[in-house]
Order: C-alpha cells, then sequence, then structure tokens
C-alpha cells in the first residue's frame, strides 16, 4: 500500500516537475471596473502572493478575485481581478503579475475550465506507467479532492469545523496556530508565552498574524477567528465538507468495484480506487456526487448512493447540525461534484530512459495529484 508522501518524490522533485496553466475565457475590454491580470508563480502558494500584492500595491483583499488555488511546489500561471487593479505589472519573489486588461466581471472560484498539466515523473517503470495512462484514458479516476484543499487542518487533530461546532474556538485557535509539520510540539510549548511564540512563528502570514494580535489583546478566541477574511473561513468550511465527500466516494467505490485497492492519504484517510468500470461503476460515471447538507436529504438521485451519504453523516453525528452557523457562515453548504472525471488529451510529450514528461487536461476542481496517485498505484 503505497501513501502519496512515497509517490511525491517521484513527481515533484523539483518545482519545474510540475507545470500547471490555468485555462479561461477573460471577457477584456479597454474599459472596466476591474483590471485583469496573468500570475505566475514558482515554489509559492497562491494566498501568500495575494499578500504580497495587498502590501504592494495597498488594495484591500475583498478587491482580488480568483479561480483556485494552485501547487505551491510548482510553476503555474493562472489569473487574477482586481478591483480598480492599476494598469501595470508586478515583480516580487517568485512571482511576476502581467495586467492583460479591464472587463466589467471579477473573477471568482470555479470560473475557469480547467487546467493544463504538464508533469515529469521520475524513476519510474516506462512501460508499467504507458500502460496505466492507456488504461486511465479508458476507466477515468474517482474525483476526490486533493491534499491542498485541506490546508486549513492538515495537522490538526481534527478538522477545524468539528471544534467550530462544540463552539470550542479556543482550542480551535491553539490547533490552528501550532500546527506545522516541523515545529508543532515546539508552538504548542510556548502557547500563551507570546514574544517566544512569535519569535518561532515566522511562517505565519500577515492575515494570521492580525488573527493572532487580535485574540493576544483580546483574549476572545471566537472574535479573534472572525477577524479571518471570508475566503479563508470558507476555505475551514470546504476542507470538512470535502472530507466527507472524499469519504462518501471511498464508499461507493467500495460497494461499486469487485476489483479495487485503497492509498493512505492525509489525516489517516485511506482513498478507495477501481481497477475497472463495473456495470454498476458505470451508470455512475456521470454522477454529480452531492456534498453533505440538509438539500441532500430531498436529493432524487439513486437510492444507494442516497444511503451511503446518509451513512457517512450518521457516522459523523451530523444529523442534527446541518442547519449549523459558525463565525457567521453557513457549515453545510449545498453543492455537488463529479464523481468520476476523465483526462483529456491525455498523452507523452518527452521520455528518457525512466524520465516521462506527460501532458493533460483536467476540468476545474479536479486534482492532477489524484490521477497521479492512481497512475502510480495501480
Amino acid at each position: 500500500m503505497k501513501s502519496l508522501s512515497v509517490l511525491r518524490g517521484k513527481i515533484k522533485v523539483y518545482p519545474e516537475d510540475f507545470q500547471v496553466e490555468e485555462v479561461i475565457e477573460i471577457p477584456v475590454k479597454s474599459q472596466g471596473e476591474y483590471s485583469y491580470y496573468k500570475l505566475k508563480k514558482k515554489n509559492i502558494n497562491t494566498l501568500l502572493v495575494l499578500d504580497l500584492i495587498q502590501k504592494y500595491w495597498k488594495v484591500s483583499r475583498d478587491r482580488i478575485g480568483f479561480c483556485g488555488l494552485k501547487d505551491k511546489r510548482a510553476v503555474t500561471t493562472q489569473y487574477i481581478s482586481i478591483k480598480n487593479g492599476p494598469k501595470k505589472d508586478l515583480t516580487g519573489p517568485n512571482f511576476t503579475l502581467t495586467f492583460i486588461g479591464k472587463g466589467d466581471t471579477p473573477l471568482k472560484l470555479g470560473d475557469a475550465k480547467g487546467n493544463i498539466f504538464t508533469i515529469t515523473l521520475r524513476g519510474v517503470n516506462s512501460s508499467k506507467l504507458l500502460k496505466n495512462l492507456k488504461l486511465l484514458k479508458e476507466i477515468g479516476f474517482v474525483n476526490y479532492f486533493g491534499e491542498q484543499r485541506f490546508a486549513p487542518d492538515l495537522y490538526t487533530k481534527e478538522p477545524l469545523v468539528k471544534y467550530f461546532l462544540r463552539r470550542d474556538y479556543e482550542t480551535a485557535l491553539k490547533e490552528y496556530f501550532t500546527q506545522h509539520p516541523a515545529k508543532s510540539r515546539l508552538l504548542k510549548k510556548l502557547w500563551g508565552r507570546w514574544k517566544e511564540f512569535l519569535k518561532h512563528a515566522g511562517h505565519l502570514s500577515a492575515v494570521e498574524r492580525r488573527v493572532l494580535t487580535n485574540f493576544i489583546k483580546k483574549g476572545d478566541s471566537e472574535k479573534a477567528l472572525k477577524v479571518f477574511p471570508k475566503h479563508l473561513k470558507l476555505l475551514f468550511l470546504f476542507s470538512y465538507q470535502s472530507l466527507l465527500w472524499n469519504r462518501v466516494a471511498c464508499e461507493l467505490v467500495k460497494l461499486c468495484a469487485p476489483k479495487f485497492f485503497c492509498v493512505n492519504f492525509v489525516k489517516k484517510e485511506k482513498l478507495c480506487f477501481y481497477r475497472e468500470l463495473s456495470p454498476e461503476l458505470k451508470l455512475l460515471k456521470d454522477l454529480k456526487l452531492p456534498y453533505i447538507s440538509k438539500e441532500v436529504l430531498n436529493w432524487n438521485g439513486p437510492n444507494f448512493v442516497k444511503e451511503v451519504i446518509l451513512k457517512v453523516m450518521k457516522k459523523e453525528g451530523l444529523e442534527s447540525q446541518l442547519d449549523a452557523e459558525v463565525l457567521g457562515l453557513k457549515v453545510f453548504n449545498p453543492g455537488e461534484r463529479e464523481f468520476i472525471v476523465f483526462p483529456e488529451d491525455l498523452r507523452v510529450v518527452n521520455y528518457s530512459k525512466n524520465i516521462f514528461t506527460i501532458k493533460f487536461f483536467l476540468p476545474s476542481g479536479s486534482y492532477a495529484t489524484i490521477f497521479l496517485l492512481k497512475l502510480l498505484s495501480i
């Protein structure tokens, strides 16, 4: 059983090994309230770049729009909008921002058609890789949410939303600010000794520092968490909904696939993949699987799928909390997601010995890391 961390040594040896180009049609005009920019970055995450743009151009975060988060350890190209943004370019550490025109509408999450990925795989068995590429063209893969979606609580004991639902905001705040792949134990020890804590918390963003400063000064954890901008609070909530969606999808694979395998994922979760499209899975090929929310109770999809959703919901004890609101936001928002996706225009563009470069397109919201997890685990 292989884990994502093991595979990562093969797919992200260098940032250039993982290249992403956002595909979107932007209605560019000569005039308009919004300015559009092409953002190219390397080895830096999208939210940090947005923090830097705010700092350099003195623009508030609510004026900036974007279609999705892109991987940190990668070379990525995406597009952003800024309300009344300047008609100029910007160069910062590990990123360039190029002005491309004006328009009447802001960019928002989900606006992009998808992404073109160019990925270099190292140390792979060439014959097995070619066989698996052909297979995945034919059978696709389960459209699980990737690790990036769980960034807000990747190293917390529980998803932050579970603390929110218990109104245990103080523990949620501490868990969030002390999570770190290497310094978690030290940060927990220094929690409350703020001068020392801040010396070792250089990784915090400007927004995170504002939240923590608010808590240090006022001592109200709930009010401090409300200082986070809306888009980040939504990420906290979507992280949990994504986790639940993944669990439902995993149970459906176990139920419908005679042949499947499971791999380790983040936070001790497992993802299960089918080896072939069984007759039952073919019936679900075009299924849009809903998120757990109050609205799903009236969903008129296949009964056996709804039973799986309700089973996961009951196991989490969510039946009485579907109307819950935290930090001024509804926790369980309605929505749906393609259960199975197929990579488009999948091909090998370069190879040498056991190093392959592949290129493919995935629709908006689908994760290349999930595609690669199946590709390299079959």
